[in-house]
């Protein structure tokens, strides 16, 4: 018995471990823990892959003597606790009304187990988009017809359902059989309704408004961040961080690194959808696309270049 208690973790659930009335069994953790949750690779009855995110914050809950279960950190920490499984559950909603979209990731279901939440998505292998920007393999053309724009129309149907995901970045993009798949709402908000906002924060990709509670956030908001990925495909420099412009704009422009290799014609939409001030951004994704397509064809025509997207 003695031996047994020693093997046990108490912050991930040990290997085999059950869950979904029998439905799940987990093999290993897929990432470390946050401050806000776990992710398990797991099999099915079927035996196929899925990814299980257990809801596991770190301030407020403690693995139990059996290793599986959770209990709140104190009796005092229960309404943070109660506002956290609100949000958790936040992002299984929000992925259940998004089902269609082949470029997000597709959710099973949700169940409450163990004292605590827990929500089940397809498992994705493939390397992420931050791999396809440093290998530096794929031109211009083929990286926006190939992932920019599939992510484009993913991130199109989040805010036709008034969300944001507010947490667009390359690392949770996964090329998975060629396509890519935006993973992790954890960030994602009903920006309409949502009157605090919490703070979650990717330097370089997060817009100034995400550093505020009570900021005004809306489609803008995720277009900075999409303007972020692209700038740094094409310099492969992540953007300065956001709150480190506001008194003196650090951010170099596009056209000041010498290895872009010809698409500084991009600059003026890069540029202006990195504002620090939400007004000038394009304040939709059709229009954020559109100005996008028509620097490149202008581009194109320029240069007697004869191929499109």
């Amino acid at each position: 018995m003695e031996e047994a208690c020693q093997n046990i973790d108490y912050i991930y659930l040990p290997r085999r471990t059950i869950l979904g009335n029998g439905k799940y069994r987990i093999i290993n953790r897929l990432t470390d823990r946050s401050n806000f949750s776990i992710v398990y690779l797991a099999l099915d009855k079927e035996g196929r892959k899925v990814a299980i995110k257990e809801f596991f914050p770190r301030n407020l809950l403690l693995r139990d003597l059996d290793g599986i279960r959770v209990v709140c950190r104190s009796s005092n920490l229960k309404e943070r606790l109660k506002n956290a499984r609100e949000l958790f559950l936040t992002e299984a909603i929000i992925l259940g009304e998004l089902k269609d979209n082949d470029s997000i990731c597709y959710l099973h279901e949700y169940f409450q187990e163990n004292n605590t939440l827990y929500i089940v998505m397809d498992y994705y292998d493939g390397e992420t988009l931050e791999d396809v920007i440093r290998e530096r393999n794929e031109p211009l053309d083929v990286f926006l017809k190939k992932y920019y724009f599939p992510i484009i129309e993913a991130v199109k149907a989040i805010h036709k359902k008034n969300y944001i995901h507010r947490d667009l970045k390359p690392n949770n993009i996964i090329i998975h059989r060629d396509k890519p798949v935006l993973i992790d709402f954890g960030s994602a908000i009903n920006y309409k309704n949502a009157a605090r906002k919490k703070i979650l924060l990717t330097p370089g990709f997060s817009p100034i408004e995400f550093y505020s509670e009570k900021t005004k956030q809306g489609p803008y908001s995720d277009i900075y961040s999409l303007a972020a990925i692209l700038y740094y495909y094409i310099t492969n420099e992540i953007p300065a961080e956001a709150n480190e412009r506001i008194i003196e704009d650090t951010l170099v422009p596009v056209s000041e690194y010498k290895s872009i290799n010809g698409l500084g014609f991009l600059e003026d939409v890069i540029s202006k959808n990195l504002s620090l001030d939400y007004r000038k951004r394009c304040q939709s994704i059709n229009s954020y696309k559109f100005a996008l397509l028509k620097q490149y064809y202008k581009y194109l025509l320029k240069n007697n270049r004869g191929y499109g997207i």
